[in-house]
Parts: structure tokens; sequence; C-alpha cells
């Protein structure tokens, strides 16, 4: 963005009346020579924030923030300087006036400017044809029956395109905006027949920028089988970037202040409306149909530092924010998700059950990672299952951009999935350090299809397959040598079935048991391919991807095959007291243990730690 000239910022200062400025977001009275309020910025119940009109400032006594007008404005809307001083010459109608560009920037500048200027008139007609245009009854009856009244519509400037474009171009022409700025704006389209509208028939969301600005448009369709598409959002333009404006952005970024820097994620813009107009919950946005990028996250973290998911109540909707949990865990933020009854997104919530029900459901919105483990330990059937879910739950884990808060949630997933601590942390940063040293295995590529992308938020499940995200699960150093052996030496591999009863426990405590298991009941030869594939297919794609640098090649190993093959077992039955000890010390931890539970665990922990003292047999028999 180009800089404002300081003799232009100088001027838009000046312009500023600060108890008018302050009067539009707060209720002000008159006391003395000032003007004062409850605090904007903290709760109070006695005012202690006053406005100093002979100062131009304004200051709480309650929470010590003050300044300028400027001040108030970054403050309040949370807005960087720039954008506070642009908003304040918009507001007072002070031309900006920029430090000289390029040609080739002046002229992107000017084509925005146009863009935005017809976005503009564009808007105020589908308006006016919505309100008063006979042919758009259907469209009034739709919104009516969503319970979306006049009130909303004007305040959220809802339009409907109707399907013969002629009138606005004409009142376009008349405004000497032409057909090539329409088309640069994607109001036209360009087709093999020519020139072609692309709004025809459809409900109009127009969509602003932070400033407030008509930078493009949604529109969704009225009619079944009118079009495959029930979205259409406005092309990439000079004013127009999708993955970088959220619906309801320019009119939350107050409320999200208000609300201690949170704020609500939707996943589209009736939700947003709705959450807005009939639940008074105005810190909500939502994405325009397409997958959450890292400019939203970034661009959210500028205004808050809490973002409350809610999406549609099934299992479905809570899958599909894993992808806005990973943007937003990713810039820092703390990422809750609000549940909804199955089947219910917030505008269904309100009509069925009231807007006290998506408030209180958001108000009791769990840490996002809390309420996936719930969801994904709910729906285990078998012992695979929880081996999957173990690196599952790591991996959005490490997407926690804080050590701290990621090791706070670390130790509360160990503690959910009943699974030891060290083992699960030992989880979390492999997964950590593996992106680091090979950013080929980001499993978050730009082009990896999304749950979200799609143009239609409202029939987004079921349309295309949904992305499988294959995280290997974590096999314990000792499983892993154990496998290694088997796999490689026919005649270590009978030595260890000779002693299965031994590794019982350690295939049920260490990570990665579940695959030593399912090798000794297959038992390939090594060397024989056929076998092993077989194997391999035997196994979930999380357990086959952890062996994916193993093979099954015949090993050569000098000396006493016994005794080799008691030491690796000795060694694995420790590991699994080990591991049995991190898993106790993990669920002491749960603040829901009665003390008679706590005790229990304490006595078993004690128990386990003088087995340890107890020399392996193999010891005993050298």
């Amino acid at each position: 963005m180009p800089r404002i000239v300081q003799e232009c910022v100088e001027r838009i200062k000046s312009s500023i009346d600060i108890v008018d400025l302050v009067g539009r977001y707060v209720q002000l009275r008159r006391a003395g020579n000032s003007w004062k309020a409850c605090c904007p910025f903290h709760n109070e119940k006695t005012p202690s924030f006053h406005v100093n009109p002979a100062r131009q400032t304004f200051k709480c006594f309650g929470c010590g923030v003050g300044g300028d007008g400027v001040k108030f404005l970054m403050q309040f809307e949370n807005l960087d300087y720039p954008t506070a001083l642009r908003r304040i010459a918009d507001i007072n109608g002070i031309p900006v006036i920029e430090e000289e560009e390029n040609p080739e920037a002046a002229r992107l500048r000017m084509l925005r400017s146009r863009i935005i200027q017809l976005n503009t008139l564009a808007a105020s007609y589908f308006h006016r044809k919505l309100c008063r245009d006979m042919a758009a009854a259907h469209v009034r009856e739709y919104l009516k029956q969503r319970e979306f009244n006049i009130d909303i519509a004007k305040a959220w400037e809802l339009g409907w395109a109707p399907p013969d474009y002629r009138e606005l171009a004409d009142i376009a022409a008349s405004n000497g905006m032409d057909s090539r700025l329409q088309a640069d704006a994607y109001l036209l389209g360009n087709g093999r027949s020519g020139a072609y509208p692309v709004f025809r028939d459809r409900l109009m969301f127009p969509i602003r920028n932070v400033r407030g600005e008509v930078v493009g448009f949604s529109g969704r369709i009225m009619q079944e089988g009118q079009d495959p598409r029930k979205y259409v959002n406005t092309a990439e333009t000079a004013a127009f970037r999708k993955g970088e404006l959220l619906f309801g952005l320019h009119k939350a970024t107050g409320p999200i202040a208000k609300a201690g820097m949170c704020v609500v994620v939707c996943e589209g813009q009736l939700d947003v409306i709705a959450c807005h107009e009939k639940a008074d919950i105005r810190n909500a946005v939502a994405g325009l149909g397409t997958a959450f990028t890292d400019d939203h996250a970034k661009m959210l973290h500028k205004y808050a530092s809490k973002a409350i998911l809610c999406y549609d109540g099934d299992n479905a909707g809570i899958k599909a924010s894993e992808k806005t949990f990973r943007k937003l865990a990713q810039v820092g933020m703390d990422v809750y998700q609000a549940a909804l009854p199955p089947g219910e997104d917030p505008d269904s919530l309100i009509k069925h059950s009231g807007a006290d029900a998506l408030r209180q459901a958001i108000a009791a919105a769990k840490p996002y990672l809390e309420l996936r483990a719930g969801i994904e330990l709910a729906a285990i059937q078998n012992a695979n299952d929880r081996a999957a879910l173990i690196p599952r739950m790591a991996d959005l884990a490490s997407e926690i951009a804080d050590p701290t808060r990621r090791d706070v949630a670390v130790m509360d997933l160990a503690t959910r999935l009943n699974t030891g601590l060290d083992d699960f942390r030992a989880t979390v940063n492999g997964i950590i350090r593996a992106r680091k040293e090979d950013t080929r295995r980001d499993f978050r590529q730009q082009d990896e299809p999304s749950y979200l992308d799609y143009d239609d938020p409202e029939a987004r499940y079921g349309t295309q397959e949904e992305p499988v995200r294959v995280v290997p699960i974590r096999i314990h150093p000792t499983i892993l040598d154990i496998i290694k052996n088997a796999a490689g030496h026919k005649g270590m591999q009978e030595l260890y079935v000779d002693r299965i009863e031994d590794l019982h426990e350690p295939m049920k405590k260490l990570a990665g048991g579940i695959v030593l298991q399912r090798l000794m009941e297959k038992m390939p030869d090594p060397g024989n391919d056929d076998q092993w594939q077989n194997f391999i297919a035997s196994l979930t794609p999380e357990q086959a991807a952890a062996l994916a640098h193993v093979a099954n090649s015949p090993l050569t190993v000098e000396g006493d095959l016994q005794n080799f093959v008691d030491s690796s077992c000795d060694i694995a039955v420790r590991e699994a007291i080990k591991a049995d000890i991190d898993t106790i010390k993990s669920r002491i931890l749960d603040a829901t243990l009665t003390p008679a539970e706590r005790d229990e665990l304490g006595d078993r922990l004690t128990e386990l730690t003088s087995l340890l003292k107890v020399k392996p047999t193999s010891e005993k028999q050298a």
C-alpha cells in the first residue's frame, strides 16, 4: 500500500473531532468540560473512560488505555496505523494523497478504485431490485422462510441480480463505466459467444474488505437446476483476492475487541449474518466458499488471539474444521470448537432452538483438540483404530506454534488418549522435526484438496472424495528392532514366537506393538516379496507407512540366536514397564480422579518401579 504523504497525515489528524469519532462507537455522557462512558476495552459498571475535547484525547483510568483519535480507532477496530488514517479520511471526506508510484502501480491503483466504484453502484442496484422489483418475489420469499427480514437485508445490503443485465449495463455506462471495466470487475464474463452476465437470478452478497469497500460479490442460485454451482464468487480482480477476504470482518473488528480478542469463524455468509443479526454475536466472520488460507489466518491474528470454530455439528463438520484449526494454530491463535447438535449450523440452530441455544454453544466451546479427541475416541472400534488415533492427534498438536501451549495440549491429550506422556511428546516432536528436515513431507500443501474447498459451503460433503491424510504411526525403537529381526531371519522369527507370552505386554503397551503382532500372525518368509506385500496389505495405511523403510531382506546374525532374542525380549519387557509407568504418571494428572483412584494409581506406580530393579532373565542366565 502506498505511503500517505506527511502533509496529508497532518490534515487527516487535524480533521478529527474526538467526541464525534468516539461517539460513533460509544455512548458518551457530558461530565463538565469532558465526556465519559463505560470503557469499551474492558468490562466495568462505573464509567472510568473519559474523552477530553480540548486535548483531543481519550483515557480510561480503569485499564490505562489512552491516546488520540487515531489510537482509539486502532484499538477499537483492531486496525493498523495506515488503515486507521484512511478510515478517518473516508469519514471526514479528505482525499488521501500518496507518495509517487511507478506507472504500473498507479494504473492498478486507479483500476482498483474504479472497480470499487462500479461495485458500489452495482450493490446499490442489486439491493433496489431485491426490495422493489416484483420479479424478485421468490428471493424475498426465500429470505422470509430463512427468517431474514427487510432490516437485515438493508443492514447487509443484500440484493438480487436479475436475469437481464442490460439495465445495470446502461446505469454503469451512464456513469462512465464501460463494458471493459465491467469485465475487469467480473460483472461480465467472456465466453465463446461474447460477453455474458456472471450473476443471473442470484441472491447477492456484497463482499467488503476491512475498510468496508465493496470489492466483489457472492451470488446464490434461487432455483434448483439453474446452475450446478450453488454459489458463484467474483473472480480475482485488481480489488478482489478471495483468499485474503473474510465475509463480515468489516463489521466484526470492533466486536472482536469487545469480546476479549475473540472471533467466531463460520462457514457461510448466511451463518455470519444470522450470528450478527439474530443472536447479537457480532464478532462472527466466514470464508468465501474456499479453503481457509495462510493469509486468512494472518489477517485474523491481527484482530484476535482466540478463534471459536462454529461449523456444522456433525462429525463431517468437526473434521472439516481441521484445516482451519491447522492454519490458525500455526499463527499462534487459541482455537476452540462450538459443539453444535448434529445436522445444525448456526442459522438452523437459531431457527429450531432459538438464539440462546447458539449463544450457549459458543459460550461452552471447548479447545479444538479436546473436542476432536472426544469424537475420535467415541468412534474407536478396535486396537487398530486406537493405534492410528495417537499419531493423528499428535500431528494436530504439532501445529500449535507456541511451545508452552503445545506442551499443555500434549499433556492433556496424553491423559485423554490413555497413553504415556513421554512417548506421546516424542511422537509430536518427531513430527515437528520431520517437517523441518524435509519440507516435501509438509502435510499442508497449497494444492491439497480441502474439506472446505467448495463454492457451496452448504453442500461440501459427499460431492467429491475427501482427502486422505496418512500419518505414519510411531513405532517404539525396541519394537522396530524386533520387527526387523523377525522380518529378516526365520530362526529369530520362530524364537520370538516361542517367547510370545513375554512379548504380550510390550505389544500392548509400546507404540507400534500392533504391527509386531500382525507380523507374528503372518510370519512372512525373509526374502519372499509376495508374502511381505501380503503382510503389508493386512495393515492400516498408517501402520504400513511406518514400515516404509523396513524390508524383509535376509539378515546374517553372528553368535547365539537364543541369547540375542532373549536379550531383545527382556529389553522390550522393561520398556513396557517404563511405558506403563509413564501412562500412570499421565493419568495421575487427571483432575477428575477421586482420592481413592489416585491412591490406587500411586500403589501401582510403586509396584512397577520396584519391578525395574529386578535383573532381566538374560542377565541371570549370563
